[in-house]
């Protein structure tokens, strides 16, 4: 693993987690081999299906129309430090309003159990503490018992319910 390629990198005891900026991020886009050569990582994160990888096209140019504030919106890769391998991915959905802003995540069904995501959100939280974000909220399907799992052992609690069950924690 390249780490000092990775940009904002933050480091938990199994994981790194870097973020794309413009330039890694249009290198994932257009070469993936290029992308894990460069940076020293193999990709197993989620299925790079269609909406994924338009998702991440747009995030492309979402970062080039405001690069002073793409940490609260650009995707951070998780890295396994045992095997170099990128098993997911979190995210502040969006610039904090009066200091409140939701987060989101993703796994590779393979790493699931395993305490990843808990590390992850841990340490992805105190990063946003640092960011001045004050407030952060999640939502979850209501079967997804484990991301709502993953939640509780962060320390947000239940918020309310819609369409998916809403969850809030205070920094």
């Amino acid at each position: 693993m390249n780490r000092d390629r990775m940009a904002d990198a933050i480091e938990t005891e199994r994981l790194v987690l870097f973020s794309y900026t413009q330039e890694n991020l249009a290198l994932f886009n257009s070469d993936l081999a290029g992308f894990e050569e460069t940076y020293g990582v193999k990709y197993r994160g989620e299925e790079l299906d269609y909406l994924l990888t338009g998702f991440l096209k747009k995030l492309e140019r979402e970062i080039a129309d405001d690069p002073d504030n793409y940490l609260f919106f650009t995707e951070f890769l998780l890295v396994c430090k045992e095997n170099d391998t990128i098993i997911g991915s979190i995210d502040y959905k969006y610039i904090p309003r009066c200091g409140v802003t939701e987060v989101g995540y993703g796994l590779n069904p393979r790493y699931e159990g395993q305490g990843y995501m808990t590390e992850a959100l841990t340490a992805f939280l105190d990063f946003g503490k640092k960011l001045g974000i004050r407030t952060v909220r999640a939502d979850t399907r209501k079967d997804n018992v484990r991301s709502q799992n993953v939640l509780k052992r962060c320390g947000f609690r239940f918020w309310k319910e819609e369409e998916n069950l809403w969850w809030e924690r205070e920094l």
